[in-house]
Order: structure tokens, then C-alpha cells, then sequence
């Protein structure tokens, strides 16, 4: 490169740098009017600041007054509202005490309707009550008057036969059932053949439970007050213990009618209270034996006497209240061990003795406040017997001839009432004394006659046809002095020389 042409490159060069200085020059002056602004807006801001400083420290006292304004403001409006509420509560004052005055002269008012009303109740409802407590009482009277007259309608005295089937099958039979008549047996012997009639002739095939239906609506009776008496009869051997007692697992009648009292009583509510007691006795060789007593094998026989009533009783009976099946069950079991049975001919374990289950039912209605007393004589005859066929002796014969003249004299007695005789030998033995409340007045008897089939023992099987015709014709009356009881349950009088009053209905003093 020339030397010659530097200077003309450097005066290029300086032209160029003069250009380049001049907008230097314009930015440094247009930073330093930046510089100047930039002091300017600080110094605003500043001077900004400073006034919003004062602007707070004044809004913070305004808020002050404005506070105190406020507080001032709600203290006159408390004010107010408690001068308000002053004057409301003397207004609720004086509300409150005119309430309690009026309240005052409405308790007194209504103390002196209620009075009223009180008194008016009280003579409707004992009126309406009254009404329905004689309805009541003669429902209940009704009721049993019912029962009563269907039980005889079928008779007071009823007669079944049972008929024991054959125990061997090589014996001949004398007594045979009409298939075709239930109250018809036919009696064959020495050639001929006769019928005799009876309520009712219990089929061989019937169950002890089927037997019980039968005998149940009689037994109904004494817990209505009635005296009842269910007596089995018949010779030796012919099942009168069977039926009666019967084996535990298929019990007899005993049982079974003690329990439809306890179930019968249950049935009918809480109105009437139910008190059953049982005692046990026999009679041997005419004399009374407790069968309950701790000691009955050596304990002094009973009297049998009327109390000032002219009630039957027996002094120094043992006489147990029974609350559950379970007692029945007991008592009779241990009744049933202490009877006298012996081994004859005729029977291996005959009964010596009458056994008499006796039950008292004893009721009380709650609503009428009448009590009543049933009595259920449930007895099992010693066996009759001819002392040629059981070839008795000794003490055996002096058994048997105490049997015998019992049920003799009871045959009596029957012949005697059904003969309409003024006098009824009840006293000849004490059997007869026991059942006579049984066999008159409006008493429901049973007679559950018990024959065998066999032809050997057709001689005995004829004796207790004939005194089942004979008792089955007896109507029972009343004396003329007996009343039955009225609508209210009361009953009088005390029928006849010997007799009771069937029923007897104490009333509520």
C-alpha cells in the first residue's frame, strides 16, 4: 500500500469519526435528560410517598372518629332499645299477673266442674257398671244352668258299661256289644240270649283318653259347684282299677279328670280364682283309713260326721291343695301304695277296699265376689265276689263279707230312691253315707259298670247288670227345701233330713 495515500485515508477516516461523534454527542445528552427525569421521578415519588404517609396517618384518625362516632351512635341506640324493652316488660308484667288472676278463677272453675263431672261419671259408670255385673252374673248363671240341664237331659245319673275284652282266646264269651247299638249289650247263657240297655256301651277298642272324653262334661260340673261322683262297679277283676288308675304311661280317669279341673280353671280367666285340694281314702271293713297320712297302715281309722252346716265331713282328713300336674301325679301314686289289696282266687291283687279320691274345687269370682265349693267323689268299689268261687277264709272272708254288705246296702239305697221312699238307708254303712250327696239333690253320678266277657263269670257279669238297671232308673230330686241359686249366685237352704245343699254358694260379707 502507497505511503503517499495515508493522509487521504486518515482525513476520510477523521470525517468518519466526526459523523460517528456527533450522535455520541446526542446520546449522552439524552441519557443525561434520563438521569435528570429519573431524579425528578424519584424526587416525586418521594414527595408521593410523604403524602401518602400523611394520607394514612389522617385516615387513621378519621377511622378514630369515626369509631368514637359509632360507639356513640350504638350507645344511644342501646339506649333506646333498653328504654324499649323496659316498657315491654312492664307491659308483660302486667299481662303475667292479669294470666295469673284469670288462671286463678279458671282453676277454681274448673275445680267446680270438674266436681261435677267427677260426680256424674261416677253415678253413670256405677250405673253402667251395675248393669254390666248383672248382665254379667246372669251370663255366668246362665252359662252353668246350661251345662247343668244338658247334663240332665242325659240323666243325673248315667250308667256305662265297659265290657272287658277276653284273656285268652279260648274262653267262651257270654256278653257281647251290638255292633250296631251303642247301648245295647247282649247277654247269652244257658241257652238263650237276652239285651239290656245302658247310656252307653264303651267299645273294647276304645283308649283311656277316648274313654275320658266321654265321661268329661260330668266332671265340668264341679267347678261350678255341683257335687259330682264318678264310681266304677263291678266283681273282681273285671278292670275297675284299670280304668280308674290305670298304668302311668295311659293313666285312668282319676288323673285325667283332676287335670281338665286345673285346665278348666285356666280356661277361664283371671276373673275366678281356682283353689283345688285332694284327699285320699278307703274304706276298709266298713271303717275309714286316711290314705295320705304319714302313717296310714297304722293310724286310727275316721269318723265321718256332719259339721254344723250339715255338711258331710271327716275329722283329721289330711287334705293337700295341688298347684300342678305334677302333685296330682304324686299324691295319687302315693295313695294308690298304701291301699289294702290282698291275693284270691278270683284276682291276685284284689282290692280289700272302697278307694274314694275325693276333690274339692274351690272358686272365687273377682267381679261378683261370690264363692262356690264343687266336690268330685271319684271312687273305686272293692270288687263283689261269691265267696264259694274265691274260696275266702280268715281274714280274706271277713273282707269279703264287708264288701259285699257295702255294695248290698248301696243296692238298697238305690232301691230305696228309685222306690220314692221317704226313707233312704244311707246310714247303714259308711259307703252309702259317703256317696249320699252324691245320689240326691241335683248331684251328676256316674256309674262306669264293669262286667267280664267270660262265660265262668257270667253269674257276677248278670249281679252288675242288674244293679246297673237299677240304679239307671233312679231320678235324683232335690229336697223341697233346696233352692237353686239366683242371678246373683246365692243359694239357700238345706234339703231334706240328711241331705245338702248340692251346690253351696257363700256370698261376699
Amino acid at each position: 500500500y502507497p505511503i503517499s495515500a495515508l493522509p487521504d485515508d486518515f482525513g476520510a477516516h477523521s470525517d468518519d469519526h466526526s459523523r460517528i461523534q456527533e450522535p455520541r454527542g446526542q446520546i449522552e445528552n439524552r441519557i443525561e435528560e434520563v438521569i435528570e427525569a429519573d431524579e425528578d421521578y424519584e424526587s416525586d415519588m418521594a414527595s408521593v410517598s410523604g403524602e401518602c404517609d400523611s394520607l394514612r396517618s389522617g385516615t387513621t384518625d378519621s377511622m378514630s372518629q369515626s369509631d368514637l362516632v359509632t360507639s356513640t351512635a350504638g350507645e344511644m341506640i342501646d339506649e333506646h332499645q333498653l328504654y324499649r324493652l323496659k316498657r315491654c316488660a312492664e307491659g308483660l308484667r302486667k299481662e303475667i299477673g292479669e294470666l295469673k288472676r284469670l288462671s286463678l278463677e279458671m282453676k277454681d272453675a274448673f275445680g267446680d266442674s270438674l266436681g261435677e263431672v267427677q260426680h256424674l261419671v261416677e253415678s253413670k259408670t256405677a250405673d253402667f257398671f251395675k248393669v254390666l255385673m248383672d248382665r254379667y252374673k246372669a251370663e255366668m248363671e246362665t252359662r252353668k244352668t246350661l251345662h247343668n240341664k244338658l247334663v240332665e237331659l242325659n240323666g243325673n245319673i248315667r250308667v256305662f258299661y265297659r265290657i272287658r275284652p277276653l284273656l285268652s282266646t279260648r274262653d267262651q264269651a257270654a256278653i257281647r256289644i251290638d255292633p250296631m247299638d251303642e247301648g245295647v249289650v247282649h247277654l247269652h247263657s244257658n241257652g238263650r240270649r237276652t239285651s239290656r240297655a245302658a247310656d252307653f256301651v264303651i267299645p273294647t277298642n276304645f283308649s283311656q283318653k277316648e274313654i275320658f272324653e266321654r265321661v268329661s262334661p260330668i266332671v265340668t260340673s264341679c267347678i261350678d259347684g255341683y257335687n259330682v261322683c264318678i264310681f266304677a262297679y263291678g266283681h273282681t277283676g273285671s278292670g275297675k282299677t284299670y280304668t280308674m288308675e290305670g298304668p302311668c304311661e295311659d293313666p285312668g280317669i282319676n288323673q285325667r279328670a283332676i287335670l281338665q279341673l286345673f285346665e278348666a280353671s285356666q280356661a277361664r280367666g283371671n276373673d275366678i280364682e281356682y283353689i283345688i285340694k285332694l284327699s285320699m281314702i278307703e274304706i276298709y271293713n266298713d271303717k275309714i283309713r286316711d290314705l295320705l297320712a304319714i302313717s296310714s297302715s297304722t293310724a286310727s281309722p275316721l269318723n265321718l260326721r256332719r259339721d254344723a252346716s250339715g255338711h258331710l265331713s271327716i275329722p283329721g282328713l289330711e287334705c293337700r291343695q295341688v298347684n300342678s300336674p305334677g302333685d296330682v301325679k304324686q299324691i295319687l301314686r302315693k295313695g294308690s301304695i298304701s291301699r289294702a289289696t290282698s291275693s284270691t282266687d278270683a284276682n291276685a291283687n284284689s282290692s280289700r277296699s272302697h278307694l274314694i279320691v275325693r276333690v274339692q274345687a274351690h272358686a272365687k269370682n273377682n267381679v261378683t265376689g261370690t264363692t262356690t265349693i264343687g266336690h268330685l267323689n271319684l271312687v273305686d268299689l272293692a270288687g263283689s265276689e261269691r265267696v264259694s268261687h274265691t274260696n275266702a277264709t280268715g281274714q280274706l272272708l271277713k273282707e269279703a263279707t264287708a264288701i259285699n254288705k257295702s255294695l248290698s246296702e248301696l243296692g238298697n239305697v238305690v232301691f230305696a230312691l228309685r222306690q220314692g221312699q221317704k226313707h233312704v238307708p244311707f246310714r247303714n254303712c259308711v259307703l252309702t253315707r259317703l256317696l249320699e250327696d252324691s245320689l240326691q239333690g241335683d248331684s251328676k253320678t256316674l256309674v262306669l259298670v264293669h262286667v267280664s266277657p267270660e262265660l265262668s263269670h257270667v253269674h257276677e257279669s248278670v249281679s252288675s247288670i242288674n244293679f246297673a238297671e237299677k240304679i239307671g232308673q233312679v231320678q235324683t230330686k232335690g229336697p223341697a227345701a233346696f233352692k237353686r241359686a239366683d242371678s246373683i249366685g246365692k243359694a239357700t237352704g238345706v234339703g231334706g233330713r240328711q241331705g245338702n245343699c248340692a251346690k253351696t254358694t257363700l256370698k261376699k260379707s
